[in-house]
């Protein structure tokens, strides 16, 4: 959506301030690292996360990714200095040009691929892009969530906006509307989360979803998600006709077929992700 292709093969060569990246195998890590700040994001951090995500959804490699902070807090949202006042933000020069600004929202919606948010800490007001932006969210039973904004004088759009396609339409204004923290249990109620952990032992629960997820076909997950955004663009008579052409597309691939053959030969599939 905001990158191109060619922007893409830019990116062994940025150099990010407030992220770190690592692609080990199938599996694409981005972690924010402005602990300093709570891992609150200024307009340079949403471009370097957004350039990120995109890096990892054109790659053919990368069948995975998972999102995770430095420091006591996963995300504290938009770092309000910096937004009230851009001259303080820091610019990276090294990230290919964008002609429109961009939103983490939009952002999360363009990716193809099963996402991570591995949540050892508090989320907070537009940290809730990015949790509601994932596919899947386990967090340690300590965390926190809230949209603290209607106690600052504003109010969280764009969080509401994501957490509409995932939570009840009334627990979404109360959540906006009183402003008071969530523990994780009720987020997992609230399907914000979609699996509880402990401090202890996150890393490994982290670990397993990322093995079941890489254990499934690539492309057929790929194409899933894809049909899941494209859903609500399709008129309720056309989306049984479009999905049974994208299926159709899944059952010629090389991975379907490897699937159907390993499952007759008791053995693991390979999948090429073609």
């Amino acid at each position: 959506m905001y990158f191109s292709a060619t922007d893409i093969v830019q990116f062994p060569k940025v150099e990010f301030k407030f992220i770190k990246t690592k692609l080990e195998q199938q599996l694409f890590t981005i972690t924010l690292s402005r602990s300093e700040k709570r891992n609150a994001f200024t307009p340079t951090m949403v471009k370097e996360l957004a350039f990120a995500l995109a890096y990892a959804n054109h790659e053919a490699d990368v069948w995975c990714i998972v999102i995770e902070a430095e420091g006591p807090v996963f995300c504290a949202g938009m770092d309000l200095n910096v937004f009230q006042n851009p001259a303080l933000d820091t610019l990276n020069e090294t990230l290919p040009q964008v002609e429109k600004e961009i939103t983490l929202g939009n952002a999360f919606n363009s990716l193809s691929k099963p996402t991570i948010a591995k949540v050892k800490g508090n989320v907070l007001a537009g940290g809730f892009l990015i949790i509601g932006g994932c596919t899947f969210v386990i967090a340690t039973k300590e965390s926190q969530f809230g949209l603290p904004e209607v106690k600052r004088g504003i109010f969280p759009m764009q969080v509401m906006a994501t957490l509409l396609k995932i939570m009840p339409q009334r627990k979404v204004l109360e959540m906006c509307i009183l402003g008071k923290n969530y523990t994780a249990e009720e987020a997992l109620q609230l399907g914000l989360v979609t699996h509880l952990s402990t401090q202890e032992e996150i890393e490994s629960d982290t670990s397993t979803l990322i093995t079941n997820i890489l254990e499934a076909a690539p492309l057929a997950i790929n194409k899933g998600i894809e049909a899941y955004h494209s859903l609500a663009d399709i008129p309720e008579s056309q989306q049984h006709a479009y999905l049974i052409n994208i299926l159709q597309q899944i059952k010629s691939s090389e991975d379907a077929h490897e699937g159907i053959l390993a499952f007759k030969e008791k053995r693991k599939p390979i999948w090429k992700n073609k």
